[in-house]
C-alpha cells in the first residue's frame, strides 16, 4: 500500500470518527448540566478539528453547478415521491395541509446542512475505499445514531424507533440519488422539500420544535447583548427566527452575509476582474445611497414603521437585507483588492487567511446549524 493510499484510509476513519464525535456532542447538548455542556464544547473543538483536516477545498462537498436543472427537477421529484410514501405509511390527511412560514428557513437550512454533512462530505470520504453498497450502509447507520442523539432524551422508545427508521430510509434513498447525480444539490432539495412538507401538514407546531434547553436561551442572550454593540437591533426591522428576534437588524443581516460569500467565493482571479469602476460604481453607490437614504428617512421621520402595515414592512426589511448584501459583497472586494495592492507581505498573509477561514469557519458554520443552538436542533425530527 502506497502512501496515498494509507493517507486515504485515515482519512476515511477520521471522517467515521468525526461523524460518531458530531452524535456524541448533540447528545450531551440535550442532557444538560454545566460540566456536560464544558464536555461538549471541548468534544466540538475535536470533532472541527477532524473535520478540517481531512477538508480539501470546497468541492469536497460535491456541491457544483454542474447540470443544476436536471438536479432540481430529480430532487423535487424524489422530494415528492418521499412524502408520498410517508402520506401512505402514516395515512395522513392532507386536507391539513397548510405552508408553515414561521419554520420554512430553520427547516431548510437545517436539511441542507444534514447534506452538507452525511451526504457531501461523509459519502464522499468513504468513496475512495468502500464500495456503493458498504458506504451507503455506514452512512445509513451514523445518519440513524445521529437521530438516535437528537431524539434520545425526548422520545419514548417505539417512538424513537420509528423516527430512526424513517430517517434511515430516507437516508439510504438520498444517499442512492447522490450516487447517481453526482451533485449535493439534488439531495438538499429532495431532503428540504420533504421535510417542509412534513411539517406542513401538522395541525400545530409540536412541542419539542418550540422547546430547548435553558442553557441555549442564556447563550442567545449572551449573543444578543454582544451583537447589540456593532447594531441597533430595532424589533421593527429584525427577522424572526424560530419565535425570537434574529441577533442583528435585517441590514446588519445582509452585510454579514455579504462579508461571508465574498470571502467564500473568493479566487484571485475573481476578485482581480471585479476590481474595476464596471462593478464598484453599480454594486457600491447606489447600494450606500439607499441603504443610508431609508435610515435618513426614518431618522427624520419621513419613514414612520410603526405606521407601516406588516407586508410594507417586511419590503422594507427585505430592500435593506438585499443592500446590505451588496454593500458587504462589493465592499469586501474592494478591501482585499487595496489591500493586496499595497503590500505583498499582506496578501500572502491575507491569502494564508482566507484559506483558514474556507476550511475553519465554513465547517464549524455548517456544525452549527446541525448543533443549532439557536433555532433549535429539534426541527430535525422528521
Amino acid at each position: 500500500m502506497n502512501i496515498k493510499d494509507r493517507i486515504s484510509v485515515k482519512t476515511s476513519y477520521a471522517a467515521i470518527i468525526a461523524t460518531l464525535g458530531l452524535c456524541a456532542v448533540i447528545y450531551l447538548y440535550y442532557l444538560g448540566g454545566s460540566y456536560i455542556q464544558l464536555a461538549a464544547i471541548a468534544l466540538f473543538f475535536g470533532v472541527l478539528f477532524l473535520w478540517t483536516e481531512t477538508i480539501e477545498s470546497f468541492a469536497d462537498f460535491h456541491f457544483t453547478r454542474e447540470k443544476w436543472p436536471l438536479n432540481v427537477v430529480v430532487g423535487v421529484i424524489i422530494g415528492l415521491a418521499m412524502f408520498v410514501i410517508y402520506v401512505v405509511y402514516k395515512r395522513l390527511d392532507l386536507s391539513h395541509i397548510e405552508f408553515n412560514v414561521s419554520i420554512f428557513a430553520a427547516v431548510t437550512m437545517i436539511a441542507a446542512a444534514e447534506e452538507f454533512f452525511f451526504r457531501g462530505y461523509l459519502q464522499g470520504k468513504l468513496s475512495k475505499d468502500y464500495n456503493v453498497v458498504v458506504r451507503i450502509a455506514i452512512v445509513t447507520v451514523l445518519f440513524g445514531l445521529y437521530k438516535v442523539a437528537v431524539f434520545s432524551t425526548t422520545q419514548t422508545f417505539l417512538s424513537l424507533a420509528e423516527i430512526v427508521a424513517i430517517s434511515c430510509l430516507g437516508s439510504v434513498i438520498l444517499s442512492i440519488q447522490m450516487e447517481k447525480m453526482q451533485n449535493l444539490l439534488a439531495p438538499v432539495i429532495s431532503h428540504a422539500l420533504w421535510d417542509n412538507l412534513v411539517y406542513s401538514n401538522m395541525s400545530s407546531v409540536p412541542s419539542w420544535v418550540t422547546t430547548s434547553p435553558q442553557w441555549t436561551e442564556t447563550l442567545y442572550g449572551y449573543i444578543h447583548r454582544f451583537a447589540g454593540v456593532f447594531c441597533s437591533q430595532s424589533d421593527l426591522q429584525t427577522y424572526v427566527v424560530a419565535g425570537r428576534d434574529f441577533v442583528t437588524c435585517s441590514g446588519c443581516t445582509g452585510i454579514y452575509l455579504g462579508v461571508f460569500f465574498a470571502f467564500f467565493l473568493y479566487e484571485k482571479k475573481l476578485f482581480d476582474k471585479l476590481h474595476t469602476k464596471k462593478f464598484y460604481v453599480p454594486t457600491l453607490l447606489p447600494m450606500i445611497c439607499m441603504f443610508f437614504g431609508l435610515n435618513i428617512l426614518t431618522w427624520v421621520g419621513i419613514l414612520d414603521p410603526y405606521a407601516l402595515s406588516a407586508p410594507h414592512l417586511q419590503i422594507i426589511n427585505y430592500c435593506y437585507t438585499i443592500c446590505g448584501l451588496v454593500l458587504g459583497f462589493s465592499g469586501s472586494v474592494w478591501l482585499v483588492n487595496v489591500i493586496r495592492e499595497q503590500s505583498e507581505a499582506w496578501e500572502r498573509r491575507m491569502e494564508d487567511w482566507l484559506r483558514d477561514y474556507e476550511y475553519i469557519v465554513i465547517p464549524a458554520l455548517l456544525l452549527a446549524f446541525l448543533s443549532n443552538p439557536l433555532s433549535n436542533p429539534q426541527l430535525t425530527a422528521l
